[in-house]
């Protein structure tokens, strides 16, 4: 039976995400929204998935809203945090963020290079002026390198599942199908696509909106990225008075 992406894979994602630092990644994110420069900030967190980072961010930031297209990884949490169930390239907040990001390459599910910058729109409206978006994406490096290590069965609890990952480089599209079944024997099959855009064409995409780019940096560090790296995070402002900056 084919699934809503997340329906069934919700199940048994901590244990895909098992071997994934969140107290690092969460201390990188906090480290990225101390540019702000700004204490006591509003934090908008797009695609938070199972909560991981939130249970890290939110003992440091107190007014925390998560936001994820997944109901089923919303339900699946356990905090009391404010949690919207959304589409990130129409968020329907009418308030302002100081700190909007996303993380686990999340924006790399956006296909096509119209609904990245409606996303960038998007999250533009909810910017506060001087407030910072970051987000990580994959690059080229990452699948070619790691794909295999996606290829994988096994059991959790009282699911069976099975993840094939391919990388189809000439349309820079990167699929993940999962097979799991319950303990009644049913199976639920999900396709899961991003698209590897490349390095350049993330800059290409910011440049049509209201955003520019304040920092690029190889994932985890402050080091200036390149179309080499595994990963990018991307850090970025709004424009003032709609100046070139």
């Amino acid at each position: 039976m084919l699934a809503k992406n997340y329906s069934s894979v919700a199940q048994i994602y901590s244990h895909l995400m098992r071997s994934i630092d969140y107290k690092m990644w969460a201390k990188y994110v906090y480290d990225l929204s101390r540019l702000n420069g700004k204490r006591n900030i509003s934090v908008l967190e797009l695609a938070c998935g199972s909560g991981e980072i939130a249970g890290f961010l939110s003992k440091k930031i107190k007014d925390y809203t998560l936001c994820d297209l997944s109901l089923d990884m919303l339900l699946s949490m356990e905090n009391k945090l404010s949690k919207i169930n959304c589409d990130m390239t129409l968020l329907p907040f009418k308030r302002k963020f100081d700190f909007v990001f996303s993380t686990f390459d999340s924006v790399n599910y956006l296909l096509t290079k119209k609904s990245f910058v409606k996303m960038l729109n998007s999250v533009e409206i909810c910017l506060a002026e001087n407030g910072i978006f970051t987000f990580d994406v994959s690059l080229d490096a990452n699948s070619l390198n790691n794909q295999k290590y996606l290829n994988r069965s096994g059991m959790y609890g009282e699911f069976k599942y099975e993840q094939i990952s391919r990388y189809h480089r000439s349309k820079h599209i990167h699929r993940n199908k999962f097979r799991i079944t319950d303990k009644l024997g049913s199976t639920f099959i999900e396709n899961h696509k991003q698209r590897i855009f490349l390095f350049d064409e993330y800059f290409e995409m910011i440049s049509k909106t209201n955003l520019y780019v304040y920092g690029c940096y190889d994932a985890f560090s402050f080091s200036n990225a390149s179309s080499s790296n595994e990963r990018a995070q991307f850090v970025l402002k709004k424009r003032k008075n709609n100046a070139d900056i």
